[in-house]
């Protein structure tokens, strides 16, 4: 049925359960790191501290993690500034 091939609006599409679980933390570490007021504020800093916060992540998830949390972190100064 074409119904069953349509995936449900609920079905969740993230696949990296241990990314998403330490996101908040992530994310608090980004907030200090990347604040425009901070001169040094810089993705390699980021990728740093991430590494340094989430040893047992592979430097992959690292990267992904620092993506996304950059993202978000825009994401929300952009609609706070308007």
């Amino acid at each position: 049925m074409v119904e069953d091939a349509i995936p449900s609006q609920s079905a969740e599409r993230r696949t990296n359960t241990r990314l998403r679980g330490v996101f908040d933390q992530a994310y608090g570490i980004a907030f200090r790191l990347l604040d425009p007021q901070r001169p040094s504020a810089s993705n390699h800093f980021l990728r740093v501290a991430l590494h340094e916060a989430f040893p047992d992540l592979h430097l992959q998830d690292i990267a992904v993690l620092a993506v996304a949390v950059e993202r978000v972190f825009h994401e929300r100064n952009r609609a706070g500034s308007q």
